[in-house]
């Protein structure tokens, strides 16, 4: 049965993701974010089920929130900090985490939402679309990582095989757990196709939508920079962590023969004072921590060229669609979902994942052909495959026509 538009403006909808702010921790959350945002804008009812440190309710700028405190070994919060060997315990116990089921069971029940919407559930348990299809609300899901196949949610160039037995085994209980929602949204085609030819989502439809975009607040307010006579200015933007790549990309510009260029660091993780040792001294590298995303737009406007240096299958990253929508290039490894985004010698440039030389060239030839860099700004903001928020939350509630 159709649903007119003047209904769709007035439903109950509940997001449920793992981390939200001050817990963010990648561009997922900036997703869900967004899409709270559009969601608000268009007169839906809106509230979201995540992880804290306490079971509570809250209010954050109109937004009702739920956080819960799942029963395990360690929070997903604090997972990174925590021994290797203590998360291979952790893991099964979060999969069928029957404490989180129960609680957002109990929010569910009060609150009757029409819709559901789940992105990152690692941490609040892969119960939760078995409870949904129980209440007989409606379920879309959006993937933005391989975490359903491999407990890591990481795949590195080189090691794409499973890891024996084991990956296979969670891939199949993961895929007997989440079922068929209704929609499943992939951010990338590569995506899609990789849980397609898993079996997951089978009777599930299936759609491709580019993450949307909501520019840092002030990006009208601040002019682009130009100056290519003097040096290059690149940033990195991400969590600092090895399968980033951030510490590769380093150690390459450490050795290139050229010294016109300067790296700004932005983020937060695992590994950051090893970076900083390892720039010690050093005063092309700036580090600036975690920065608010309302704050980033100083950034992007001080910036020449992204570098997006990952190791791990990337999906469709967040940075690299608000570079492009800011009117900055992005030389990216060529990997995951990052080639439907990036294109050689139009809106960026690509390298082989961990190819230094590879790597180095690139970096190099923009330091030799600044001009050149002018040239790809141009393209910039009119190959930028993010959609602006209202039509993202337009496509997204189509899909539930």
């Amino acid at each position: 049965m159709k649903v007119s538009h003047y209904e769709l403006l007035f439903m109950k909808i509940c997001l449920i993701n793992n981390l939200y702010r001050p817990y963010s921790r990648g561009g997922a959350e900036v997703v869900v974010e967004n899409i709270i945002f559009g969601l608000k804008k268009q007169g839906h009812d809106v509230f979201l089920i995540t992880l804290g440190r306490k079971d509570e309710l809250e209010n954050f700028e109109g937004l009702k929130i739920y956080r819960i405190k799942p029963t395990n070994i360690s929070s997903f919060i604090d997972i990174n900090s925590r021994p290797v060997w203590l998360r291979l315990f952790w893991h099964p116990l979060d999969v069928f985490n029957f404490s989180s089921y129960l609680k957002v069971k109990k929010i569910l029940q009060q609150e009757k939402p029409e819709i559901i919407m789940t992105h990152n559930l690692k941490g609040i348990g892969f119960l939760i679309p078995k409870l949904i299809a129980k209440l007989n609300i409606k379920h879309v899901h959006t993937a933005h990582d391989v975490q359903l196949a491999r407990p890591s949610g990481l795949i590195i160039y080189g090691q794409e095989k499973p890891f024996l037995i084991i990956d296979k085994v969670y891939e199949k209980i993961c895929r007997w757990l989440f079922g068929s929602p209704a929609v499943f949204v992939s951010p990338s085609e590569w995506l899609l196709k990789y849980y397609k030819v898993r079996g997951f989502f089978y009777f599930s439809q299936k759609a491709v939508l580019k993450n949307p975009v909501v520019k840092p607040q002030s990006a009208q307010e601040l002019p682009q920079a130009h100056r290519y006579g003097d040096k290059v200015i690149f940033s990195y933007i991400g969590q600092l962590e090895a399968s980033k790549g951030i510490l590769f990309l380093i150690e390459t510009l450490k050795k290139l023969p050229t010294q016109n260029w300067e790296l700004k660091i932005v983020g937060q993780g695992s590994i950051e004072q090893k970076l900083k040792q390892a720039t010690d001294n050093d005063d092309r590298f700036k580090f600036y921590g975690y920065i608010k995303h309302s704050a980033l737009a100083q950034i992007y406007h001080q910036t020449d060229l992204i570098v997006v240096p990952s190791f791990c299958y990337e999906n469709s990253p967040s940075v690299i669609y608000e570079s492009l929508s800011m009117g900055v290039p992005v030389i990216a490894s060529d990997i995951g979902g990052i080639p439907e985004l990036v294109k050689d010698n139009y809106n960026g440039f690509t390298f082989e994942p961990g190819n230094e030389k590879n790597l180095a060239e690139v970096l190099s030839y923009f330091l030799k052909h600044h001009e050149v860099i002018a040239d790809l700004k141009k393209n910039t903001q009119p190959s930028s495959p993010g959609l602006d928020i209202d039509n993202y939350i337009k496509k997204l509630i189509g899909l539930l026509i």
